[in-house]
């Protein structure tokens, strides 16, 4: 005996936590949040010139900071090899990355609106194709019914031709 296998189908915004059937509004919500402006804001930070040009400033002014350079204003706080500036960079990475995460799960709830306004357009020109072909039928049973009471009349007005017609005797 062969085992049926079925896949169930699962809706885009089932592979959010969102129940099937939801609206592209109700995702909406959820990518204008303060925390997904948030990321987005700071990945679009992270991945300018502006945040290597800014880091390559704090790690010069860290080190020369820390070789007393700038001394008396400011003493040596983080001496070779830079202990406090590894944990904080280290810091920053790991939340640089889930906040890159962050913003790719948002692009991809942004694809998966989409693809959910999508469907519900292909959906609502499927009813509108439905409604119109439901028209034509109406239209073509109406023609029909008009076709089949002309030939009727036609038929009517022949046998009343033929009953009046010379040579009947009808007159």
């Amino acid at each position: 005996m062969i085992k049926e296998t079925t896949k169930k189908i699962i809706s885009p915004a089932e592979k959010f936590g969102f129940p099937a059937g939801t609206k592209p509004d109700q995702l909406l919500k959820r990518l204008h949040s303060v925390e997904g402006r948030l990321a987005g804001f700071i990945t679009g930070f992270a991945g300018s010139m502006g945040f290597v040009y800014f880091h390559a400033f704090w790690f010069a002014f860290w080190i020369l900071a820390s070789h007393g350079t700038f001394k008396p204003y400011i003493s040596n706080f983080d001496p070779f090899p830079y202990g406090l500036l590894t944990m904080v960079v280290s810091l920053e990475a790991i939340f640089l990355s889930t906040f890159i995460m962050i913003a790719q799960n948002r692009q991809a709830l942004v694809d998966t609106y989409r693809e959910l306004e999508e469907e519900q357009e292909q959906q609502e020109e499927a009813e509108d194709q439905q409604d119109l072909e439901e028209e034509v039928e109406d239209i073509q049973k109406d023609l029909d019914d008009i076709k089949n009471a002309i030939t009727f009349i036609q038929q009517k007005i022949t046998k009343v031709e033929e009953t009046q017609a010379p040579g009947n005797g009808n007159h």
